[in-house]
């Protein structure tokens, strides 16, 4: 399902890029706060013409119609994975090996690096796109459709558990973390990465897919903010304790994928530059 819930006009794009820089500059870089003041005023009088004037629409999509379009497209050069992916395959390979579950699996890229370390893998998605791209990427596991809030799997039956990018898409973490800890045995170990609540309230809020015409709209599921207070309770109540957490922030890879890169390659660098960008927990069930 699918509906328009907005238009994103370009100028006001540049303008909220500029002030975060601005905000960011203007009590230690005097320089940079000037250049990010000129380059608001030369927006803000041009603001009606091309290409401050573009008007782009968002298309939202609910999470199963919107990973259905994507699955083709997913493992494609993606900023999100590229800063995950490295922390996330680094703590999975220090633990030992087991039963395996990829939990919102998607096309399966952690599924395939957890049977490559020689764990037995159950990957679990509510996408059969998704699942059909993951059971030809990765044939040996076990790939079954099902819910972050209702696991088809039994209670203590696995040692591992991966979840990817995908928590911020459910409006409450805590029957997810229930799920978690039902399944996860004692003593085993969750690696869950998520966008960080700083990168979804400050553009990061929608998940969106290549469209072959931006004016058509872009097309995007939702982003939740979940604070970091939020992960803490969750775990809380399953019986998950905090191992480690990382915070990978926005690196060149990063910014130079943002939509105001090409036009304001210096603002976009110091609005967003080093800032909080994935959050990666390992969780430890007691």
């Amino acid at each position: 399902m699918e509906h328009r819930t907005d238009t994103v006009y370009a100028g006001h794009y540049f303008l909220a890029v500029q002030g975060v820089a601005l905000i960011r500059s203007v009590f230690d870089d005097s320089r940079a706060a000037t250049q990010r003041v000129d380059e608001i005023r030369e927006i803000a009088a041009n603001v009606d013409e091309f290409p401050h004037s573009l008007a782009i629409p968002l298309i939202e999509h609910d999470v199963e119609d919107g990973y259905t379009q994507w699955a083709p497209v997913y493992d494609r050069p993606n900023p999100a994975i590229a800063a995950e992916q490295p922390t996330v395959h680094e703590m999975l390979a220090e633990l030992p090996v087991g039963v395996a579950l990829d939990a919102a699996c998607g096309t399966g890229r952690h599924a395939a690096k957890l049977a490559e370390l020689g764990h037995r893998v159950i990957g679990v998605d509510a996408t059969e796109a998704m699942l059909d791209v993951a059971r030809a990427k990765v044939p040996a596991a076990d790939f079954r459709r099902g819910r972050l809030e209702d696991l088809p799997l039994d209670a203590a039956s696995v040692d591992v558990i991966t979840c990817s990018l995908a928590l911020t898409h459910v409006p409450d973490l805590k029957p997810v973390m229930r799920e978690f800890g039902r399944v996860l045995r004692p003593g085993g170990t969750a690696v869950l990465s998520d966008m960080h609540p700083f990168n979804t309230m400050v553009g990061g809020g929608i998940a969106g897919w290549p469209s072959d015409d931006i004016t058509k709209g872009i097309p995007y599921v939702v982003n939740r903010v979940h604070q970091v207070s939020d992960y803490i309770e969750a775990f809380n109540e399953a019986s998950l304790s905090v191992a480690a957490c990382v915070e990978p922030r926005f690196g060149e890879a990063q910014v130079v994928q943002l939509p105001s890169f090409g036009m304001y390659p210096d603002a976009s660098r110091q609005a967003f530059g080093g800032l909080p960008y994935i959050l990666i927990w390992r969780l430890r069930r007691s």
